[in-house]
């Protein structure tokens, strides 16, 4: 029995993550405050729903159980690769407790329409109902608050617009005289993440399939828009390695390919391309040195994603693009 103790000890001390600061502030998901968060956002209920959709994964929410339209049911599991993936960047980060900041339980959540102050808007409810059956002294702390304040967060960096339906991005108020504008080789661009990402998903035939984002940022080329915030970009999984035994982390690489252009043209973007690891470099080396026998119980970490992060692109080759669109 103490052999099985010091070993799951050994396994807590080796498993840790770099923290990594996520787009919307929660690089460490703290417990706290109270069961129930009730907020209004200035913004329609349609465009909170699909903000709290994307913070889910955040605070360990990977499917939701019921989604009867603005009433939803979700769960944050007691164990699973996306809450050990966050519970191990929160240990990395200083919380040692016995579920690192992330306790689990139900989320039942109400959003519906709401004016403030002669604003309109949404009122969303969350409440956050911990197991009865463990207890308080096994699950201590609320998360309402942290994917409350994720989904304000969220509702504020996405876009309404659904690059997958509409792929030009948001629509301009003045789109001004029609023109042909040059676009530079090596104009920056910002993209971003629009659902989170975990290797755990894409374990079954990741490699080579398409990625969305959206732009984040309008692309402005003498006085005139030639990429719009919230148009559809895309990009495709290079790489997909799974988590296994001996604390081999998963790994997920990407690259970007196209921005859709006012004219909708599709513009070719590139990077270096994207790496994205569990745990850390020395993890898989340590576990083999110190469990050579039964390393093969210690799982690696799944490779996270949150939704809403931002990478900076850039136009690869000259294009001409008309406005006016």
């Amino acid at each position: 029995m103490r052999r099985l103790i010091y070993i799951s000890l050994l396994v807590t001390v080796l498993c840790r993550l770099h923290a990594q600061t996520a787009p919307c502030g929660i690089a460490i998901v703290h417990s706290q405050g109270e069961k129930i968060d009730e907020r209004f956002i200035p913004a329609p209920p349609e465009q909170v729903k699909t903000a709290l959709l994307k913070a889910f994964p955040s605070v360990g929410v990977d499917k939701v159980k019921k989604d009867d339209g603005f009433h939803i049911n979700a769960e944050n599991p007691a164990y699973g690769p996306l809450r050990v993936s966050i519970m191990e960047t929160n240990f990395a980060a200083g919380l040692h407790d016995s579920i690192r900041g992330l306790p689990f339980g139900k989320f039942f959540i109400d959003i519906r329409e709401a004016t403030q102050d002669g604003v309109s808007g949404s009122l969303l409810h969350i409440k956050f109902e911990k197991p009865t059956l463990l207890g308080a002294a096994v699950n201590h702390g609320y998360i309402a608050k942290p994917l409350a304040e994720e989904t304000v967060c969220m509702t504020k960096l996405l876009s309404y617009n659904d690059p997958a339906v509409n792929p030009r991005g948001l629509a301009l108020e003045n789109t001004g005289t029609p023109r042909s504008v040059v676009l530079p080789e090596g104009t920056p661009l910002k993209v971003m993440v629009r659902d989170a990402v975990w290797s755990s998903q894409l374990k079954n035939g990741g490699m080579g399939k398409t990625m969305q984002f959206e732009v984040a940022e309008d692309l402005v080329v003498d006085g005139a828009t030639l990429v719009r915030r919230g148009a559809l970009a895309t990009g495709h999984f290079t790489d997909v390695k799974e988590a296994k035994g001996y604390g081999r982390n998963a790994e997920l690489g990407f690259v970007f390919d196209t921005a859709t252009a006012v004219d909708g043209q599709n513009i070719p973007i590139s990077d270096e391309g994207e790496k994205v690891k569990g745990g850390r470099t020395d993890q898989t080396s340590a576990i083999v040195l110190i469990l050579p026998t039964l390393g093969w119980l210690v799982k690696g970490t799944d490779a996270f994603v949150p939704a809403g992060t931002i990478y900076e692109v850039a136009v690869s080759g000259q294009h001409t693009v008309q406005t006016g669109h």
